[in-house]
């Protein structure tokens, strides 16, 4: 465990829940400035976001894809299977006389067929109670997710008097600074739903495009679809953890500068962060 015991409880999955239906999904193109690099280079991620009246939820596609796949029967030999022959067909798995691995090179072209996870966050709004419960893991092998609830009005906006278009839609500008960076979104009046990618909402219409002052962090609507589908609770087992999120902002960014305390690795030099965490009100 990463948190100690007074930081965290430990429990075996989330809570059930009964969700509603949602009536609206939302695709984002998610991009942050990658922590180790002096100039902005992005790595990026497929967010979805799922609207009902009362409640939401915002994930990776590519996450629950994998993690969907590995709770299924048979799902995690097939992964293991797939990882393995992508490393044999590439060579990438080096080993002595006695078949003892001696080191693995990881092709990307010959891996990017294999499922793998992409950002380790769920956000589920329940508008009606002023409440979010906000699910987060970091790199390593142990399967934990990290929770905390925090109240959906918490993040107070400054209209601007600027518009532009996302998507065909007419997006109005709002400022807001929330828990160390200041935002600038962009949100459509004519789609009436008070909601937004991530932590954001709030505001009287979807926020269909938010960028943090300096670009480290943004997302953008790349399509916007009405629907009729269940939310769900995560899927796989994982171990929750609650904890507090600036306990968690400080993990998160201890392993950022040292990757390998992830595996239970001591570095002995920390790595030069360049670019913050997407909260830095942490510090």
């Amino acid at each position: 465990m990463l948190l100690t015991a007074a930081m965290a409880i430990g429990m075996s999955g989330a809570a059930p829940r009964e969700h509603q239906t949602a009536t609206l999904e939302v695709t984002y193109r998610y991009e942050h400035a990658l922590p180790q690099v002096d100039t902005i280079k992005y790595r990026s991620d497929e967010m979805l976001l799922q609207v009902a009246p009362d409640e939401s939820r915002y994930f990776s596609i590519k996450t629950e894809f994998y993690d969907s796949l590995k709770a299924s029967p048979g799902g995690s030999e097939l992964i293991n299977n797939m990882v393995m022959d992508a490393l044999n067909k590439s060579g990438g798995i080096k080993t002595d006389s006695d078949g003892k691995i001696l080191s693995i090179t990881v092709n990307k072209d010959a891996m990017a067929d294999v499922p793998r996870r992409g950002e380790l966050v769920n956000v589920y709004k329940y508008p009606a109670l002023n409440s979010m419960t906000v699910y987060y893991g970091v790199s390593g092998p142990d399967d934990i997710l990290y929770t905390w609830d925090m109240p959906v009005d918490e993040i107070v906006w400054e209209p601007g008097d600027s518009t532009t278009y996302v998507l065909g839609y007419e997006c109005q500008n709002a400022v807001a600074d929330y828990h160390g960076r200041r935002w600038v979104a962009w949100y459509a009046p004519d789609i009436p739903a008070s909601d937004g990618p991530w932590q954001l909402c709030g505001l009287p219409g979807l926020i269909l495009s938010a960028e943090s002052e300096g670009g480290e962090y943004r997302f953008t609507a790349t399509a916007v679809n009405e629907c009729k589908r269940q939310i769900k609770d995560m899927p796989g087992n994982h171990e929750i953890e609650k904890c507090d999120r600036k306990d968690f902002r400080r993990l998160e960014a201890d392993v950022t500068a040292n990757p390998g305390k992830g595996y239970g690795v001591v570095a002995t030099n920390a790595a030069k962060i360049y670019h913050d965490l997407i909260e830095t009100d942490y510090k």
